[in-house]
């Protein structure tokens, strides 16, 4: 089992969008004396999800951190997951390679996700990011990827497009300095919402 950080936990959260969501959270983390050391947070089809980390002065239980998010919200609103921080368990990076940026566009159908995650998990290429916007009948994914050192990237694009190529989607796999040079974005998010 790793080694967890002493004091430091993994918080995850699920619960239907609605303002003031964040300020319920980090209030109840940060009243327990804890400063809050990571944190990435979406909102999904109407859910909001959010995993932070936050580092606590003093020894307290996952219970004790889960009961008090709790204590801002109503009965049955939110689901919680807290877990200790394990340092040796995310010191192993997944892949090491380079990152890229992948995009399928075209009409929706059942099973995409399917077939590409399929794919890239063939290929030994790890996600970090993945956002999907649908717009009518038609879908966009954008995903950030790792790509191992050695893997051909050029016979991978090319095996990538023949394989989604006949769903009628169109993708690409682009390094992340090119995609960001040529759509100049922070995030992947913001390009879809620009792209409106």
């Amino acid at each position: 089992m790793a080694k967890k950080s002493s004091n430091r936990y993994v918080v995850s959260i699920l619960v239907a969008d609605r303002v003031g969501i964040l300020k319920d959270i980090t209030s109840a983390v940060t009243d327990m004396g804890a400063n809050i050391d990571g944190i990435s947070q979406t909102v999904s089809t109407g859910y909001f999800t959010v995993i932070l980390t936050a580092t606590f002065t003093k020894s307290l239980s996952p219970k004790d951190i889960s009961d008090a998010i709790l204590h801002n919200f109503a009965k049955d609103e939110i689901e919680i997951v807290v877990r200790p921080y394990e340092e040796a368990a995310v010191k192993r990076a997944p892949v090491k390679g380079n990152r890229y940026a992948v995009t399928v566009t075209g009409k929706d159908r059942p099973g995409i996700l399917k077939t590409v995650t399929t794919f890239l998990a063939g290929k030994g290429i790890n996600i970090e990011d993945w956002y999907v916007e649908f717009v009518g009948q038609n879908v966009t994914h954008i995903g950030v990827i790792s790509v191992p050192k050695l893997l051909d990237i050029k016979q991978t694009q090319e095996e990538f497009q023949q394989l989604l190529s006949p769903l009628g989607l169109d993708s690409f796999i682009q390094h992340e300095n090119i995609f960001r040079a040529t759509n100049e974005i922070g995030s992947i998010r913001s390009l879809i919402k620009s792209g409106r």
